[in-house]
């Protein structure tokens, strides 16, 4: 399982970042993990092409994390030489934030011809054989998932954007074995006590900070948590394109 992080940064904008979004891959899959701007050219900058993207899905709609969406959609809708992809999109909720652009919308609602928008619930909401994804209730907004992603015998937590002080941190860390953790680092400061101790106690040898607001969370202040947890897993901080394997 490969994830490659396309954008890394926060909901305000800053030189030399995009906002959130990841692809995993498994062979030639690719699944992508929330969809900050610009995901069209991010994606070809990798080279992947759109018709091995297998879903996008979606842990919450703001726009920092799916605004990329309204150009992907038009760009896949509009242009020729995209006829034959077909690609499904998950959302938590009716993706409101696209209703801003009256093209996505029919009169049945989002359009579902080359991109097809689905409203999940919680539970697995995706297993094509290769990589299932199980989106996780938490309370950064009244309709946010975390994921687990499960792929070739891997475990990986997404958590997605969590509350204040992460009273909503899933479950599933401390109750399975996880390969990897990719948690944010825009909402609660790693090196708080009691944040810390709710961290440790993760099952995983490895967590990755994304999604980082670095006024809150200073290098001092993540290499602060990084020494904390030093003989449970070790720590990274994603930017963008970079490229872990699990």
């Amino acid at each position: 399982m490969k994830i490659t992080f396309l954008g890394t940064s926060h909901g305000i904008a800053e030189a030399h970042a995009f906002c959130s979004s990841a692809v995993v891959t498994v062979g030639n899959k690719h699944y992508i993990i929330d969809a900050g701007a610009p995901i069209m050219t991010l994606l070809q900058n990798h080279k992947m092409s759109f018709w091995d993207i297998q879903g996008i899905f979606i842990t919450h709609s703001h726009s920092d994390h799916m605004i990329g969406l309204v150009d992907f959609t038009i760009q896949m809708e509009g242009y020729r030489q995209f006829s034959g992809v077909r690609i499904p999109i998950y959302t938590p909720d009716d993706a409101r934030y696209l209703k801003m652009n009256p093209f996505l919308y029919g009169k049945e609602g989002l359009i579902d011809h080359r991109v097809s928008y689905r409203v999940y619930q919680p539970g697995v909401i995706f297993d094509d054989g290769t990589l299932r994804i199980t989106a996780i209730v938490n309370q950064h907004t009244s309709c946010s998932r975390s994921f687990l992603v499960e792929a070739e015998g891997k475990k990986v937590l997404f958590t997605g954007d969590l509350k204040h002080d992460i009273p909503d941190y899933p479950a599933v860390a401390t109750e399975q074995d996880l390969d990897l953790i990719i948690m944010e680092g825009a909402h609660t400061r790693l090196n708080k006590p009691e944040i810390m101790e709710i961290l440790k106690a993760s099952r995983t040898g490895h967590m990755i900070i994304q999604h980082r607001y670095d006024k809150y969370n200073t290098d001092e202040m993540v290499e602060e948590f990084r020494q904390f947890v030093a003989d449970k897993m070790t720590v990274t901080c994603a930017h963008d394109n970079d490229v872990f394997y699990v």
